[in-house]
């Protein structure tokens, strides 16, 4: 018998050959060096950190952490502050509205000059040579601008807004349309460029304009796709839009940032509460819209983008008054300064080894939670006629799986600057704090991409497994995993790559790596040293992609690898255009 997964082999094979025997302990052998290699690299990126562990049961900590979670044994649930909640609720939804809308308008804008559009084999007029050199100078141009924009983390862009347009949700509105119009524009070019070329090519056979092409052509073939990734972007830019406010870019993060502060856990817990209420209606909702017809998303959405107009208060002639930019660096600052090179690589190495820290942290807790949540693991079976469970196997599998989806859940709704506040409250500022929150955030993430991926196994080996009497866990390790394992690291190594911009967000808050730094030149105004951080941000965000996508591409080399839609970042949803509309939802 042999399975029908992509990346799994025969079943059975008979391995009494001395051959197939030396194989097999090759193979385990090379799997124990890999988990080891793995182990070792994480532990010595801790080290060179300098995070210690230790310092979370530290009796410091652990009072702080204790002060912190009285709060929710008595939040403050007076009418006063409970409106204060819903109107920064209701702001924090209109800023991700609004900024979804201009990230919309923008990648689509710079998608059109981004694409490629298929020619004819054997065109009858093929275009002047100047007009070849124009269109490719100008895909050149819409290329850069969108990974420009999407290197820079959104809480970047607000500080740099905030010092422009002062406090309130224009900086958040305006920091989303960036960063996320990049992700935007990205995703939708590629997408673009994956198109049927008959239909493109049929009308530039008739003479038909680039206009046209994308009109009657290409939209038609991608606009549900499109409408769907900037669905799942809308319910990212709300979370993000909920907490840009620690830098003073309005929403629910001001409360936040003002609660800890001013050490008022009470409000904090309110809060904190009324955000993980927020992100998981908002969540129910998303998911009902994916299944309705288009028209409901784009109308829906119209009336949210008027909405926020008339309800934000937004100077938008300041953005085009030219009295403050100054506070943008130039070119002419970008002078070579040796010593300020040397601190900028020793931010750089730090943000790395955060990030794949908290990737391996992340990863085995998820590797362990997402077989819970998975219903046909958990609490199904992959036999359509399974043995009912005794003892006391009928209640702990439903409780287990119960369990595991209730924690994927809560962590993932949490913000990983949210999170960052309250680790730095409990162990301090420094890399430990950014760890911790990128890690307890991602395990939610990974674990619900993990469930998603296990239940796309097919069910052949693994009910092959069950038929003879396999248990649950010999079904997953022999049966169900074997098929999953490059998908896994696939979407393990994208993780990394969305980890490096989240520890830069981070360190805003006082939780190590390069954000501390931008941090500090931004609220100096070091001109000179925000340009040099924002060149090596980007360069770092640009060698990153390339090489997480590179490696990917060879680990699901020949393999049909339909990834599922991760929590936020469109550009990793390329490998799979239909994306699962299943929440793990408890």
């Amino acid at each position: 018998m042999t399975t029908a997964g992509p990346d799994a082999g025969p079943l059975w094979r008979d391995t009494t050959g001395p051959g197939s025997l030396h194989a097999a302990r090759r193979q385990a052998l090379s799997r124990f060096v890999l988990w080891l290699g793995l182990a070792l690299s994480g532990l010595l990126c801790l080290a060179w950190t300098g995070a210690d562990p230790l310092r979370l049961f530290d009796a410091d900590g652990l009072r702080n952490a204790g002060d912190i979670l009285s709060g929710f044994r008595q939040p403050d649930l007076s009418a006063e502050f409970l409106q204060r909640v819903l109107d920064l609720s209701i702001e924090s939804l209109l800023i991700g509205l609004l900024g979804t809308a201009l990230a919309a308008g923008l990648g689509t804008l710079l998608a059109f000059f981004a694409t490629r559009v298929p020619d004819l084999v054997d065109p009858p007029r093929p275009p002047p040579r100047a007009v070849r050199a124009a269109l490719a100078a100008s895909r050149s141009t819409a290329r850069g601008l969108l990974g420009v924009c999407r290197a820079v983390p959104e809480i970047v862009w607000a500080y740099l807004f905030v010092q422009w347009l002062g406090l309130g949700p224009g900086a958040a509105v305006l920091a989303i349309g960036l960063t996320v119009g990049g992700n935007i524009g990205k995703l939708f070019a590629e997408l673009a460029e994956a198109v049927d070329p008959r239909p493109v090519q049929a009308l530039r056979a008739a003479g038909a304009s680039r206009w046209a092409l994308f009109l009657h052509a290409v939209l038609p073939q991608v606009g549900r796709q499109w409408t769907g990734y900037a669905l799942f972007c809308l319910e990212c830019n709300i979370r993000i839009g909920s907490i840009l406010g620690v830098v003073g870019a309005g929403g629910l993060g001001s409360e936040i940032a003002l609660s800890l502060r001013y050490f008022q856990y009470d409000k904090l817990a309110t809060t904190l509460i009324a955000v993980l209420g927020f992100v998981v209606a908002l969540e129910w909702l998303s998911n009902r819209l994916r299944r309705a017809p288009t028209r409901w998303t784009l109308g829906l959405g119209a009336v949210g983008t008027v909405w926020a107009l008339m309800r934000l208060d937004i100077p938008w002639r300041d953005l085009f008054s030219g009295a403050q930019t100054a506070l943008l660096p130039r070119l002419d600052t970008l002078a070579i300064d040796t010593a300020f090179l040397k601190l900028a690589a020793g931010q750089i190495t730090d943000t790395l080894w955060m990030a794949w820290v908290a990737t391996l942290l992340s990863a085995l807790v998820a590797f362990v939670l997402a077989p819970l949540g998975a219903a046909r693991l958990s609490v199904g079976s992959y036999l359509v006629d399974p043995p009912r469970p005794r003892g006391a196997g009928r209640w702990l599998r439903p409780v287990g799986a119960l369990v595991s989806r209730v924690v994927l859940q809560f962590t993932r709704v949490m913000p990983e600057l949210t999170l960052a506040l309250v680790f730095v409250v409990w162990v301090g500022g420094g890399p430990l704090a950014g760890i911790l929150a990128i890690a307890v955030h991602n395990i939610g993430v990974m674990g619900r991409l993990y469930a998603d991926v296990l239940e796309e196994a097919e069910p052949g080996p693994p009910a092959a497994l069950q038929s003879l009497g396999a248990g649950t866990l010999a079904t997953f390790l022999f049966g169900v995993l074997p098929q999953v394992q490059a998908r896994l690291a696939a979407l393990t190594l994208y993780r990394f790559e969305v980890n490096v911009r989240a520890t830069a967000m981070v360190g805003f808050v006082g939780a190590g790596g390069i954000g501390d730094a931008l941090n500090t030149a931004i609220s100096l105004f070091h001109l000179h040293d925000l340009g040099v951080l924002l060149l090596t941000m980007l360069l770092l965000v640009t060698a990153v992609d390339a090489l997480g996508d590179r490696l990917r591409s060879r680990l699901l080399q020949g393999r049909v690898a339909r990834l599922p839609l991760p929590a936020c970042d469109p550009a990793a949803h390329l490998s799979n255009p239909n994306p699962p509309s299943r929440s793990l939802d408890p």
